[in-house]
């Protein structure tokens, strides 16, 4: 995990749990999106997280779901997997299950309820992530009262050996405090394609963990993402900005049905779904309490798409 860090800026994305029409997992879908994934050249995928609608998943189809795309992946796509549970005894077994199929790091969820002073928060870090025995990335993701992680929680548990990377969604303000304090090499990611090019000039973000942006925007031969990123790879800053400028439509699209929802606290995983099947990927239905776009909703995705050239690569 440490070494996808270093060298070419990888590209991660979180990604979604496709179901059939009768509600179940789409192994066949996951195995699809994985290859697709392959061909886009993404460095790694995030998967059983809110995007993966980990709420609405047993036990055994996480497990299931894990397995086939480290199955599908064969080594070729890192795999970095949500074990964050009800208790300390799952989120340990997930983590062990994890580890036994061949993932590549552990996701810890930044508790937001039960025992979450810093005091409790830096505890309960420090019990967990040694005893997952594999690399662990931290999701801090922000709610409306703000960022979950303290700083000061955050630069004590940096001491821990196989703690790799932060991805933090809370206001900028909050994760400029949390790079602030970070050391031993732990890099930090603000999810969000449009914030990397300013995050990797002004505070050195070197790596993209992204939401779904880099499979949504991303089609065929068209890779807009990996184009500009590889350019700041290469110190094309300037150029990097202009091939960046370009993606400002797809953006708006994006923050419409997905982000503009999810600040409001509603979900869109029904919409990144249907935007994966407009596009070729397996998208599929959702689960309750999710519920899917009505024709008319998923119209006006389509004319959406169709108006910033999505359809055209």
């Amino acid at each position: 995990m440490v070494e996808a860090f270093s060298g070419a800026i990888p590209i991660w994305a979180a990604i979604h749990t496709p179901f059939t029409r009768t509600g179940a997992v789409d192994a066949e879908g996951i195995r699809s999106n994985v290859r697709r994934y392959l061909e886009l050249g993404l460095t790694g995928v995030f998967c059983n997280g809110l995007m993966g609608e980990v709420w609405a998943l047993t036990v055994a189809e996480r497990r299931q779901v894990l397995e086939t795309i480290v199955d599908e992946a064969s080594g070729r796509l890192k795999v970095s997997v949500v074990v964050t549970a009800t208790s300390i005894p799952e989120t340990l077994e997930f983590g062990a299950h994890a580890r036994a199929v061949g993932a590549d790091s552990a996701v810890l969820m930044v508790p937001t309820s039960g025992p979450r002073s810093p005091f409790q928060q830096t505890a309960y870090f420090e019990y967990v992530c040694p005893r997952l025995e594999m690399p662990v990335v931290l999701f801090n993701a922000a709610t409306a009262a703000g960022s979950a992680l303290d700083p000061t929680v955050f630069a004590r548990i940096c001491d821990l050996p196989n703690l790799t990377l932060l991805k933090t969604t809370a206001s900028a303000a909050e994760n400029n405090a949390l790079r602030d304090v970070a050391r031993r090499g732990v890099a930090v990611s603000d999810p969000l394609e449009e914030n990397f090019l300013g995050n990797y000039r002004d505070f050195g973000q070197r790596v993209l963990f992204a939401d779904p942006e880099p499979y949504l925007y991303q089609v065929g031969a068209a890779r807009p993402i990996a184009d500009y990123i590889a350019l700041l790879a290469s110190g094309r800053t300037a150029e990097a900005e202009t091939a960046a400028a370009r993606l400002s439509e797809i953006r708006a699209v994006f923050n419409a049905w997905v982000m503009d929802p999810l600040r409001r606290g509603h979900m869109p995983g029904a919409a990144v779904k249907v935007w994966c099947d407009l596009i070729g990927m397996a998208g599929g239905s959702v689960r309750a309490p999710l519920t899917p776009l009505t024709e008319a909703e998923c119209g006006r995705l389509r004319a959406d798409l169709d108006r910033c050239g999505l359809f055209a690569a």
